[in-house]
């Protein structure tokens, strides 16, 4: 019988098939003869290929041609006139999930049908050949067959999860408890409790970083489109979803009852935030973007008012935090791209990591920086390439 992650690495050659003509029809039509550049420029491991060599990489690559797709959406897919927001909220969804899948991890029914569900939805917008979505969908009815005869055998540990997390439950309503729990598991935890968990948030903390950012740019955009210019934005949202506010709201949920962690890690506003980040990961694949915009709209506007009104006036501005002050430099000093950042060491016990990130533009080293995540080793790279660049007067 056919495994979960066997189907999901089936349905996963299947997208890569119906996508690629689509794509690459859509990327000719605004590029022209550029558009094979233009898909170099998202994916840095491509980045010497030739132009034969990088077309067949990417029909064969999904995960590489889900990142062009999202870092080349504002320019090719976003007026596209069967796409909006939902279907970029798809392709990070099923970028994550690639990643999953190429590192092993197991999938539940649950999580297998929806993201054979998600592929359909995506090809079908995308006016993708018939015959291979009639497959997929083959796939999908297969899973929610499986999910109506496991309907009435919940376990008795999701029954327990159910009971501990019921208060946190009605702010923020998970169907799948497992995956809550998961965001709530630090990875202190895991290390002590190897034999009752199997995962910890690491990997959702990243995924939920990505969708606040996105999240909260649309919100500022819809909000202040008029009276703000791109800047003020940017600053507005380093603001919005920095670790110190991010902790906030976790406070605001209680999720410090929740949280699960080793007896040897203390539970500090970094740790919160990063939690909430996780949490919002796990929502997001859990119900979707529409959902977690639903959730996060009403705190965003909770203090939104106090953050716009420190950035007006001489006297308290919105500092913008030191990626996205390097981002602007470069931009204004080198052109319109964006610094990459790579990890390049992990020392230590896995719950007790540190790494090493170093920032690169146009393939030159900035600076490098060290911490506990990469999230704040990023922004000390980008700290120490910043203070190199104003020591050299560049």
């Amino acid at each position: 019988m056919i495994s979960n992650k066997e189907r999901i690495g089936d349905a996963l050659e299947l997208l890569a098939e119906g996508l690629y003509p689509q794509f690459k029809e859509q990327m000719r039509k605004t590029f022209l003869d550029q558009w094979q550049e233009e898909a170099q420029k998202s994916v840095k491991e491509y980045k010497n290929m030739k132009k034969r060599e990088l077309e067949e990489r990417l029909y064969q690559d999904i995960g590489a041609l889900l990142q062009v797709i999202s870092r080349k959406w504002g320019k090719a897919f976003e007026d596209h006139e069967n796409l909006d927001n939902q279907h970029k909220g798809i392709v990070l969804e099923l970028i994550q999930l690639r990643n999953n899948w190429a590192h092993g991890n197991e999938f539940s029914n649950r999580d297998t049908e929806r993201a054979i569900d998600n592929m359909v939805l995506l090809l079908t917008a995308f006016k993708a050949d018939k015959s291979i979505i009639n497959q997929l969908s083959q796939h999908q009815d297969t899973m929610l067959t499986k999910i109506m005869e496991e309907k009435n055998l919940v376990p008795d540990r999701e029954k327990k999860l159910q009971r501990e997390l019921s208060e946190l439950l009605k702010k923020i309503p998970f169907k799948n408890v497992d995956l809550l729990n998961q965001a709530l598991t630090h990875s202190s935890y895991l290390y002590e409790n190897p034999k009752e968990v199997n995962r910890d948030n690491e990997l959702l903390e990243f995924l939920g970083d990505s969708v606040l950012n996105f999240i909260s740019g649309e919100y500022l955009y819809n909000k202040y489109k008029s009276v703000r210019n791109e800047g003020d934005l940017t600053k507005l949202r380093s603001a919005l979803v920095e670790n110190k506010q991010l902790a906030k709201f976790a406070e605001k949920l209680t999720l410090r009852k929740y949280i699960r962690l080793g007896k040897g890690a203390a539970l500090n506003p970094s740790l919160l935030s990063n939690t909430f980040e996780a949490m919002i990961g796990a929502y997001f694949l859990d119900s979707g973007m529409k959902k977690v915009q639903e959730f996060i709209q009403p705190l965003f506007d909770s203090v939104i008012a106090e953050i716009a009104s420190l950035s007006q006036g001489s006297s308290g501005k919105v500092a913008a935090d030191s990626k996205n002050r390097l981002q602007e430099w470069v931009q204004k000093n080198i052109g319109p791209i964006t610094p990459e950042y790579e990890t390049i060491k992990e020392e230590g016990a896995d719950h007790q990591k540190q790494f090493t990130v170093q920032v690169m533009v146009e393939g030159k080293v900035y600076g490098q920086g060290k911490g506990l995540s990469k999230k704040e080793a990023s922004k000390k790279a980008a700290e120490k390439a910043l203070a190199k660049i104003y020591k050299l007067g560049l």
